[in-house]
């Protein structure tokens, strides 16, 4: 029964990398909380283009009502994924590579302040992040996104006879949803063979503590395997 169980899981888990897909645009949309001019809520839309592998060149929206503020930005996220060490880390976890993705982001652009009643200003902005997509179907079409960063969103706004200043500097955390289209035939191929290397370690790692329980059978199969 011990056999034929692992067997089982073997297939189970080898099977589990099928029907993947990475896409090649994604369009984000975003809450973002944080630091920034004492803001509680803003909205961040992103538009992305598997431009390698594992970078996507992304184009980011950013609004803030309570300082009329407006923030264009451009830069680069990068999947985690493509370094060996970390996919290795992670292949027998929940957390494995395929379905999830660690990112790296860096971004630059313009931050504008139309306030009511005062003048227009801006200026330079940066922003740093780090996060992770998660991709519940590992079909490419939705998943979900949180990051956190630090940045630098543009002027900050000088104090008021009536308020206090505020500045443009801060940390943030963002949480939204992906919505993807098309097909990264590189990406996707790096998904698959993240999945598949994440299921023949799990399965090895079952098969040796299957043969240590004294399952015959699956010690020959982690022989064969070495």
């Amino acid at each position: 029964m011990k056999a034929v169980l692992t067997t089982i899981i073997v297939l189970v888990l080898a099977l589990g990398c099928a029907a993947q897909n990475a896409s090649q645009y994604q369009v984000n949309l975003s809450f973002l909380t944080g630091g920034p001019y004492s803001q509680s809520s803003a909205l961040d839309v992103t538009f992305g283009d598997q431009f390698t592998t594992n970078n996507t060149i992304q184009g980011d929206f950013i609004t803030m009502p309570g300082p009329s503020y407006t923030g264009y930005f451009g830069g680069n996220s990068y999947n985690l994924c493509g370094i060996g060490a970390i996919a290795n880390a992670l292949a027998t976890t929940s957390f494995s590579c395929g379905k999830l993705e660690p990112l790296l982001t860096g971004e630059f652009g313009l931050g504008r302040l139309d306030p009511t009643g005062g003048a227009t200003v801006q200026g330079f902005a940066a922003l740093a992040g780090i996060g992770v997509g998660y991709d519940p179907t590992g079909q490419g079409k939705f998943g979900l996104l949180f990051k956190g960063g630090y940045g630098h969103f543009g002027p900050s706004i000088p104090a008021m006879p009536s308020s206090a200043a505020l500045s443009g500097n801060g940390f943030y955390f963002y949480s939204g949803v992906n919505w993807g289209g098309g097909t990264s035939v590189s990406a996707t191929d790096a998904k698959v063979f993240h999945m598949r290397q994440a299921s023949e370690k799990k399965a090895t790692k079952h098969l040796k503590s299957a043969c240590k329980s004294g399952d015959q059978q699956a010690c020959n199969l982690v022989s064969k395997k070495s």
